[in-house]
């Protein structure tokens, strides 16, 4: 067991995910990074779409151009309230680019709660999605910027921006390029757990490739296969699982943003193998339906988490990887194979 935590250990030196990204830019630029489940409008009023490797370094790069000009301390943190889509992902990419610490916050969370993580983090700015199904995170956070002392900067992802918050795909479209620090010291991401809002809870890179590289190696994608997520939320168990795994691994993420049966059917056909992320407590329900015998289905990843109770039937499938991911607190994981 020792060597294989020296052996990962000396996988991980020197890497960080914007290395990880810009060696597969080098590579495999305009193969799909990132892509929208097909429903993706109904739930936020964007129109699905895709991004490349490129096209993801583009848009990391360019927000955290805007990001810098805000002058923020280097390691600062920006609260981030969007479903772990490409909206959030791209955000959590440019604040670590820019030398800021991104702060992940629950959806589900009401205004005191959230206000008490942005005023414990100290967060300076944040961003969020315009429409979330019927919740409007921008909003949101144009109010709780108006209220936490020291939030300067709200800017929002698609179309329906409300007054008082900057345009961020306007703003990123334009020809401008704002320059980035000349030396930058890579500051650790923020999560809060899900259940009770415990946090924020400080989370090094190094930590969440380690577990991303320990799921990887049970699953063993291969690139021309997908990760699709269901997770929404921005704890470690989520991150490693879905964003951190693809970019460690090359492999096209597919999040569902909002979980939809449809979406999901959708995304495991193409004749692409899939290794498919979802909660503990949804098993049963996959164990009777038709989607546990896909011929898409390359590996299933659970995320049990302390408040949902494991229950049955589980899920028979000898001839997949199923993998557990066990989760103590939203920093801190536990990853088994079946």
């Amino acid at each position: 067991m020792r060597a294989d935590h020296d052996e990962a250990a000396a996988l991980l030196d020197g890497l960080d995910l914007d290395t990880l990204l810009k060696a597969l830019v080098r590579g495999r630029g305009y193969e799909a990074a990132l892509r929208d489940p097909p429903g993706r409008r109904g739930w936020s009023d964007e129109q699905p779409a895709s991004l490349s490797f490129v096209d993801l370094d583009d848009r990391i790069d360019r927000l955290a151009g805007l990001l810098a000009t805000n002058r923020a301390q280097p390691g600062a943190t920006v609260a981030i309230l969007a479903p772990l889509g490409p909206e959030a992902i791209v955000s959590i990419l440019a604040c670590l680019r820019a030398g800021l610490s991104p702060l992940l916050l629950p959806l589900h969370g009401n205004e005191l709660e959230l206000l008490r993580l942005i005023e414990a983090s100290g967060a300076v700015m944040a961003l969020g999605a315009g429409r979330v199904g019927p919740v409007r995170p921008l909003l949101m956070l144009r109010n709780l910027a108006v209220r936490a002392f020291g939030t300067r900067f709200v800017g929002g992802f698609g179309r329906d921006i409300p007054d008082g918050v900057a345009p961020l795909d306007i703003l990123m479209a334009s020809g401008a390029r704002h320059p980035l620090p000349d030396e930058i010291e890579r500051p650790a991401l923020q999560v809060v757990d899900a259940d009770n809002f415990a946090g924020p809870l400080v989370l090094s890179e190094r930590e969440l490739l380690g577990k991303a590289l320990d799921i990887s190696r049970m699953l063993k994608p291969m690139a021309s296969s997908r990760v699709i997520t269901t997770l929404v939320g921005g704890d470690l168990a989520a991150l490693a699982a879905g964003p951190a795994m693809a970019i460690l691994t090359g492999v096209e993420l597919l999040p569902l943003g909002l979980f939809s049966l449809g979406d999901l059917h959708a995304c495991l056909e193409g004749g692409r193998k899939a290794h498919l992320v979802v909660p503990g407590a949804m098993e049963p329900a996959l164990a009777r339906s038709k989607l546990a015998s896909h011929p898409a289905l390359a590996s299933l990843v659970f995320i049990q988490r302390k408040a949902e109770r494991r229950s049955h039937p589980a899920l028979d499938r000898p001839d997949i990887a199923i993998v557990d991911i066990d989760v103590r607190s939203a920093s801190e994981i536990e990853v088994e194979r079946r």
